[in-house]
Parts: structure tokens; C-alpha cells; sequence
């Protein structure tokens, strides 16, 4: 989907592991290891499932042993892995903290003496090792998202939350990850949106805001000889107003979001595909 027109830091032994206080939690790089064996699968989806390994060894050498669980896809995405693999990050519980893979050190592929494909990998990553827990009484509801939509067509949602607090929407495709809201345009000013406007307690609230779409956000397929698009919606609520300063990339969204403590923030995904007409 187009955008509105078409430390102080403490160094352990052997690389290991560095430190850095945050607010309500602790940030942590790890190094860890990961394999899977597979007899169907392909050579990276096999891959995914060892980073998969990985990230729960790293999770516990960062101290953090209960129980992760990670979801099943709630979007069939067909042949799209690479789509599969952002929404299975977005999509993830975990119960003590949170882990972004900041790189793949090393990667191994071969055969077992069955004839199934092994993958091993070491991963590079960072965990934010929470100390606070999760405010369940901090929601919000959405409505008014289908599941498909045709290209040209205009989307328009409702957003209402159960407390007061400050919103970003990115959207998220497989072709690109922009900043919905707030709206912000470099020369049409006349368009942007207070980054700083706080939602009112139980008031719901219609999107887009901005008078000047009233007819809703417009969908278009980003490459013209594609027959679909795949979108997430990915909303992050919180209670006090953060501000998103890096460049907008999946990789910088999701390191923002884990840096802001859990019981600060709640976040929820919404993925619909925007087809061709026929």
C-alpha cells in the first residue's frame, strides 16, 4: 500500500554478552546457536526453524527461561516466506522478553545419513529482558479491516481505546514499510499529523483522521505486474508519547517497539491482501 500520493555499556569475557539499563528493562547482545532437521521442508523454511532454535538458546543464556511461545500464522501468505518469516516476528509471545536477530554469523546445510536436510546456524542477536509485566486493563479494539480488497479500493477503520495514550501505525509490506500514522510529508506540510495528539479514554476514533482523506487510505499495488499484495497493519499504543526517530525499516520498528517496556505499551497486528481487479 502507497503512502498518500500515489552506552554506557558493560563488555563480559569472550564477546559474550553486553549490558545496557533500561528503563524497566535490561537490553542484552547474545551469541547462541541453533540447528533443525527437516525432510520436507524447504532449505529456508528449515533455516527459519533453526534461527527459531537459536533465538530460544539465546533467550536463555540471556537468564530469561520461561516458556516462549510463538504462534501459528493467522494469514495464509501462499508461497511468500519472506512474508511468513515478518509475521511470525510481529506475531511472537513472549513471556520474559522480547529478542531481535541482529545477525547470522555463521550458516551450515547438509545431509544426514537419512537423507534429510540439516540446518545449523549461530545468530548474533539482542534481548530486552523485561522486568515489568504487561498492563492488561492498556487496550485498544479495531474494526472495520477486511480481508481483501481490490487495488484502488480505500480502506477505512475505527480505532478505540480503552485508556488514554499515543498511536503509530506502520504498514507493512513485502515491498516496502511506511509510517501511516501519524502522516507525515516532507512538502505538502498542510497534510501532516500531530505526532503528539493523545487518544481520549474510551472515544472512538475513525481513520484516516485527516479531513483531507475522507474518502479513506487509497490501496495500490506497489509493483504493477504483481497480482496481490500483502499488507500488515501493525498498531503500537502507548501510554506516554515516544517519539520513532530512525528510519523507518522493519528491523528499526521492531528494535523501538521492544526498547519501550512492556507495561508502557501495547501493540496488535491486522494483515489484509489487496488483489488485482479483474
Amino acid at each position: 500500500m502507497k503512502q498518500i500520493f500515489s552506552f554506557v555499556a558493560i563488555v563480559l569475557f569472550s564477546g559474550f554478552f553486553i549490558t545496557q539499563s533500561l528503563i524497566g528493562q535490561e537490553k542484552i547482545t547474545v551469541r547462541a546457536k541453533g540447528s533443525f532437521i527437516s525432510r520436507d521442508l524447504t532449505p529456508e523454511q528449515t533455516k527459519a526453524r533453526a534461527i527459531e532454535e537459536a533465538k530460544r538458546e539465546a533467550l536463555l543464556k540471556a537468564g530469561i527461561s520461561e516458556t516462549i511461545a510463538f504462534t501459528d500464522f493467522s494469514y495464509q501468505f501462499e508461497d511468500n516466506e519472506k512474508f511468513q518469516e515478518i509475521f511470525q516476528v510481529i506475531s511472537s509471545i513472549e513471556t520474559g522478553g522480547e529478542i531481535i536477530v541482529d545477525t547470522i554469523l555463521h550458516e551450515d546445510r547438509r545431509f544426514n545419513e537419512f537423507g534429510n536436510m540439516e540446518v545449523e546456524v549461530e545468530i548474533e542477536a539482542t534481548v530486552y529482558k523485561h522486568v515489568a509485566k504487561a498492563d492488561p486493563g492498556f487496550r485498544f479494539k479495531i474494526k472495520g479491516v477486511d480481508e481483501v480488497y481490490k487495488n484502488n479500493d480505500y480502506l477505512l477503520f475505527n480505532f478505540t481505546p480503552a485508556k488514554e495514550g499515543y498511536l503509530k501505525i506502520f504498514n507493512i509490506t513485502d515491498e516496502e514499510t511506511s509510517l501511516l500514522y501519524p502522516f507525515s510529508h516532507p512538502t505538502e506540510t498542510y497534510l501532516n499529523e500531530d505526532p503528539e495528539y493523545r487518544f481520549k479514554k474510551r472515544k472512538e476514533v475513525q481513520f484516516p483522521m485527516h479531513p483531507a482523506f475522507d474518502h479513506g487510505y487509497a490501496l495500490e499495488i506497489i509493483k504493477p505486474d504483481k497480482e496481490q499484495e500483502f499488507n500488515i497493519l501493525l498498531f503500537v499504543y502507548t501510554k506516554d508519547y515516544i517519539p520513532f526517530l530512525d528510519e523507518v525499516s522493519f528491523k528499526n520498528i521492531m528494535k523501538w517497539i521492544y526498547s519501550i517496556p512492556p507495561d508502557q505499551r501495547v501493540t496488535e497486528q491486522v494483515g489484509f491482501i489487496i488483489k488485482k481487479k479483474l
